[in-house]
């Protein structure tokens, strides 16, 4: 490029990037070199276990995934308070994802679709906090569910990507405001029914 080239190139180059940002950006598990690097052998002894990159990926994604829901799960059952059962749901959910930063945005934050191996622990969780939710709203719980896992979802991949924010408020603090919220509203909501 020359002075006299009048192309605005640096207005080109970040119209481009904007463009190629209109998709899901990649992110990925650690590359297979990298994890045989991590365990003292050559990326060749990788295929013993795992037949391609595509099976070791899934199997790491398989265990984070078990993982997320033994977390809820075993928070829940200890647990004898129903009343406190979508804190304690929503707690040990953002506990999980914060303690798992990579882990989680390979799960919740990339475009790949849920493979079948996963999807085997899901609904198991899926149908708890749809129960629990019928608390919340007996008409939609699985509407409301979803409200509950996205707003789970934004307190935790927020507080992983933005820490240098000041939230005002613990991310369990968060989840007691948003599960109050909610039940508020069914009270309002109920008391308005009431004749």
């Amino acid at each position: 490029m020359t002075k006299a080239d009048n192309r605005d190139l640096r207005s080109e180059l970040v119209a481009a990037a904007i463009g190629m940002l209109a998709e899901p950006q990649a992110v990925a598990v650690p590359s297979l070199r990298s994890i045989a690097r991590a365990c003292g052998v050559a990326p060749s002894a990788v295929y013993w276990h795992f037949p391609s990159e595509a099976d070791l990926r899934s199997a790491v994604l398989d265990a984070e995934y078990a993982s997320l829901v033994e977390a809820v799960e075993s928070a829940l059952n200890a647990t004898d308070d129903v009343d406190d059962h979508l804190v304690v749901a929503g707690d040990a959910y953002i506990a999980w994802g914060a303690a798992h930063p990579g882990a989680y945005q390979l799960l919740f934050e990339s475009g790949d679709a849920l493979p079948e191996t996963r999807a085997a622990h899901g609904p198991r969780l899926q149908a708890r906090i749809v129960e629990l939710a019928r608390l919340v709203d007996p008409d939609a719980p699985f509407a409301s569910a979803l409200l509950l896992w996205s707003a789970w979802h934004g307190v935790v991949s927020l507080r992983l990507h933005k820490k240098e924010w000041d939230w005002g408020m613990t991310a369990q603090e968060a989840n007691r405001r948003l599960i109050q919220a909610l039940v508020t509203k069914r009270i309002n909501a109920d008391s308005r029914t009431v004749p």
